[in-house]
């Protein structure tokens, strides 16, 4: 349980991170807008992968060495990063989905 509670600790911290280096924040409303369309379901963990491996590879974090040095070091394994865009595309297609569904009511209203 201790695991788990550190694990979602770290994965905010480093979701955080990513909207605080603009591109996890691009994604993030990226993939609200393909929840908002109704984007096949399927497209979204591809996103993930897509963004997971481009961050990776090509986005430098370590100005935030000092400030978040476990998220720093977590972020340097691929497969932590994927789990981080995963984690933003779920919830920003989530967020598109439920968008759509209030804007839908409350033109019924």
């Amino acid at each position: 349980m201790l695991w788990l509670i550190r694990f979602m600790g770290l994965l905010s911290q480093a979701i955080f991170i990513e909207f605080l280096h603009i591109f996890g924040l691009i994604v993030f409303l990226l993939a609200i807008l393909l929840g908002y369309f109704r984007a096949p379901w399927w497209i979204a963990p591809m996103l993930a992968v897509a963004c997971g491996l481009f961050a990776n590879r090509f986005i430098d974090l370590t100005y935030l060495t000092d400030i978040f040095r476990r998220v720093a070091s977590a972020s340097d394994r691929w497969a932590f990063v994927i789990v981080v865009y995963f984690a933003i595309t779920i919830g920003g297609y989530l967020a598109g989905l439920l968008a759509r569904l209030f804007m839908k009511r409350r033109k019924r209203s």
